[in-house]
């Protein structure tokens, strides 16, 4: 256990980070239960905490092209998961909505982790229990900001990769000026 702040804040962050993996690689483990690639499920989840939302806002959210985004709607759609509606201001735009018709065989996926959370979550009081919540709202809005910084500098990077190609004469950063 951990005997300064220091100390207990790198266990902390150590956990955070375990946590974020465990979760990823049990979404793995839930799409392929349900039949499902990893990018289609994350998709199941976002809508799930979003409402419905458009197909490119969904794209944005998940980091994918909207021409993935189209295959992984019409994967779901054809499985049942979503429907897609026109946007009401804009005709160009595609709602996409989540389903409720397939949460029992979703909530199936979910079933052993949702009673070891419940045995874990009656452990704390409900003051205790109002600090997890403010901590994890809080922390899921600081990994927001920080992947939206990620991508735009991913974005940035792929740019300037690309412009480098397009002007051979022009040395990337690392390379220098052409030689002679």
């Amino acid at each position: 256990m951990a005997e300064t702040r220091e100390e207990l804040l790198a266990e902390l962050s150590r956990e955070a980070r375990r946590l974020g993996s465990a979760s990823t690689l049990h979404n793995h483990a839930c799409a392929d239960v349900v039949g499902l690639n990893p990018s289609d499920w994350e998709c199941l989840d976002v809508l799930d905490w979003t409402g419905p939302i458009t197909a490119g806002r969904l794209a944005e959210h998940v980091g994918l092209t909207s021409g993935a985004m189209t295959g992984v709607i019409d994967r779901l759609e054809k499985a049942g998961f979503v429907r897609r509606t026109p946007d009401a201001d804009d005709r160009r735009k595609v709602i996409v909505q989540l389903l409720r018709d397939r949460d029992r065989e979703l909530g199936e996926a979910f079933a052993h982790l949702a009673q070891a959370f419940e045995e874990l979550t009656d452990r704390y009081t409900d003051a205790e229990l109002v600090v997890l919540v403010d901590f994890l709202r809080e922390a899921n809005g600081a990994l927001a900001d920080s992947t939206d910084l990620m991508r735009a500098a991913a974005r940035a990077r792929k740019r300037a990769v690309e412009g480098a190609r397009r002007h051979p004469m022009q040395p990337t950063p690392a390379e220098g000026p052409p030689s002679t």
